[in-house]
């Protein structure tokens, strides 16, 4: 292993207040690699760095399959020329040093959006670069140079001599969009995720559509857009055409962010879009899946956020992902970073809008840095009382953050901050595989580079502080099928799972299905079959509950798995099983009970009946049951019954 050049920056000593850990120390450590990259430089940049970006989006994620992240951005590098768009790809090396590919035939774009997905369900990583390839570009009525906006979206092929090779895909059927000229907007402004359960994975874009602009009669108001593609069978997409409703486009968005996931529970994902809409003010929507290829407005009014990044996260293990916003409010021009709790029942309630300094040109990037099983939040942006600022907001619990970096008390001594990076990109990611979560950062920075640019890697070295590394956590157990021949889908669900330091509330899961004739697989999150290894640094529309329902396309043969993700982002071994489609009864599986958010869960091959008492041990609620399902409840501990003519089985449940 190679012998890294490192300069400690000490960030960060809280106490953990969480009880889920007892004893565990909340001591957080980083330190800077000096020298992260072991490949040569070209003319103009620094030895030994990464180069650097002023604007970009950023991705991570195993491409070539060797269970270590590798990185792609792409903007400009002021070191070289100050207008010219490069694309940066490096190969991690897995001893927390990586090497600058070359030969990967992928091109630029400026202030990009890169993300992989596996869009063909061939098992590798693809990857889509949308955006700019002239960094000036600009609106010239009817002299707009059109190609300049992109969409560049490549197939992997497969990894060769220890890289991934990659195709470009013509014809893809997605419509180049951009969101923003400057550096201070959202670099998450597109996302992916199976919004119709028809096994591909699909894209959500919100941006400036200058195509849609020349076409217009008001041409001013015809460049934001919020599009919904539709992935057909891996070979191309389709824009979805009125989904609001059936009837109406979502509302355009540009200059902020859009996220696919499920908000409410109901095992559909829904869409958060936030940014600079139609009304020249900040906008923020949710809008709810409605289960048929169409989705509903939520009903009340967010506060709007652009010029930011804004994210969906379980803050506090509910099972409830939060709404986390950072950006401008511009109704007033004020600077935000605060939270939406999610209460259920399609509720939100704002919190803390003053409590945490305001930020603009936001980014961030989530998990859990102390092992205390507790979400923590990386932040970049340019303050309300500060200009460029990064930092680490570790949970203390009950939405309650301690808030360290630059300009923040620092209580190692004048080294113990990050650089003061904003406008760019942000991630948290295991780069050295020892199970901490290391920290990556690429913008617009206040010293440290004559440029006015930086990019910069940190590793996670909190075991020196006592800190105990992240492992993996249970795998799930009692894997289960209910499958609907008439309507051609099936309900997979599974026991809850344990893990070391996320409590089971916390947990979040992936599931994957193939049919066993086939070399296809569709994966919620990709992920390695035979490791565990989850394949993406940011990891979106994981499974909040224990059940996945998804369509089945034939008759035949299937197999199917799930794992257990934690909070520090680190997926288990996979439970596998099979299944037979096209017949009524698909396993024999034994009576089962389980606590869930709201309800108990059952499982049974035969008519069952259910009856829940509470501790006192006085019948509150009886039905009769089949297959897999739940019963609604009151959070709270319950004894449940569960009675087939020949069998019966009881069990103590919490409902949460």
């Amino acid at each position: 292993m190679k012998s890294l050049s490192l300069s400690i920056i000490s960030l960060l000593a809280v106490t953990a207040l969480s009880a889920q850990t007892p004893g565990a120390p909340g001591n957080v450590k980083f330190q800077l690699v000096k020298s992260p990259v072991t490949t040569a430089s070209s003319t103009g940049n620094p030895a030994n760095q990464f180069y650097h970006a002023t604007y970009s989006g950023a991705a991570w994620g195993d491409p070539d399959g060797d269970g270590r992240m590798d990185l792609v951005y792409s903007d400009r590098n002021s070191h070289v020329n100050s207008q010219t768009v490069q694309i940066s790809y490096y190969i991690n090396n897995g001893d927390g040093t990586m090497r600058r590919a070359a030969g990967h035939g992928l091109d630029p774009a400026a202030f990009s959006c890169p993300i992989w997905f596996d869009y063909n369900n061939d098992g590798h990583l693809d990857l889509l670069m949308p955006g700019l390839s002239n960094h000036n570009h600009q609106w010239r009525d009817g002299d707009t140079k059109l190609e300049e906006v992109v969409a560049h979206l490549y197939k992997n092929t497969g990894a060769e001599n220890g890289q991934a090779k990659f195709e470009e895909v013509a014809n893809h059927g997605i419509r180049p969009l951009y969101n923003g000229l400057q550096g201070g907007k959202g670099h998450n402004w597109v996302a992916s995720g199976d919004f119709d359960k028809d096994g591909w994975t699909d894209l959500l874009m919100a941006g400036f559509d200058e195509n849609a602009r020349i076409e217009s009669e008001h041409p001013e108001e015809a460049v934001r857009a919020l599009y919904l593609y539709r992935n057909i069978n891996g070979e191309r997409f389709e824009m979805v055409a009125n989904p609001l409703n059936g009837n109406a486009p979502f509302n355009g968005m540009t200059d902020g962010s859009v996220m696919l996931e499920d908000l409410d529970g109901d095992g559909w994902l829904d869409i958060m879009a936030t940014g600079y809409g139609h009304t020249r003010t900040s906008e923020s929507y949710v809008y709810w899946n409605n289960g048929d290829g169409t989705f509903s407005a939520h009903t009340e009014k967010l506060r709007g956020i652009a010029n930011g990044s804004c994210y969906v996260r379980d803050l506090n293990n509910d099972q409830l992902p939060e709404l986390v916003f950072g950006g401008v409010y511009m109704n007033t021009n004020g600077k935000n970073f605060f939270f939406y709790q999610n209460l259920g029942n399609r509720k939100f309630q704002i919190l803390d809008i003053e409590k945490y300094e305001g930020y603009d040109g936001t980014q961030m990037a989530f998990g859990d840095v102390n092992q205390d099983g507790l979400v923590d939040i990386l932040l970049g942006g340019h303050g309300a009382s500060h200009e460029h600022t990064t930092v680490v907001y570790v949970n203390q619990g009950d939405f309650n953050f301690t808030a360290t970096g630059a300009h923040y008390a620092d209580v190692f001594g004048k080294l113990g901050h990050f650089s003061r990076i904003t406008h760019g990109a942000h991630h948290m990611v295991d780069v050295n595989a020892d199970g901490f979560l290391d920290v990556w950062m690429s913008g617009w920075c206040n010293g440290g580079c004559g440029q006015g640019c930086l990019t910069e890697m940190y590793l996670n070295n909190s075991a020196s502080k006592g800190v105990v590394a992240n492992v993996a956590p249970a795998v799930p157990t009692n894997l289960y099928v209910d499958y609907d021949k008439a309507a051609g889908r099936a309900t997979f669900t599974w026991d809850a799972a344990t893990d070391d330091n996320t409590p089971a509330a916390g947990l979040r899961y992936n599931f994957y299905i193939k049919a066993k004739d086939s070399d296809k697989l569709f994966e919620v999150v990709p992920a390695d079959l035979t490791t565990g290894y989850v394949k993406v640094g940011t990891i979106q529309n994981a499974i909040n509950k224990c059940s996945y329902t998804t369509s089945i396309p034939a008759a035949g043969d299937y197999e199917w798995g799930v794992q257990t993700i934690d909070n520090a982002n680190t997926g288990s071994l996979f439970a596998t099983a099979n299944f037979t489609a096209g017949i009524e009864s698909v396993e024999t599986t034994p009576l089962r009970l389980w606590g869930t958010f709201g309800a108990i869960g059952y499982g049974c091959n035969d008519e069952a009946t259910l009856t829940v008492y509470n501790l006192s041990g006085i019948a509150i609620a009886s039905a009769s049951v089949a297959g897999a399902g739940s019963l609604e409840l009151p959070a709270g501990l319950y004894i449940a019954t569960l009675s087939t003519a020949d069998s019966s089985v009881t069990a103590k449940v919490s409902v949460k």
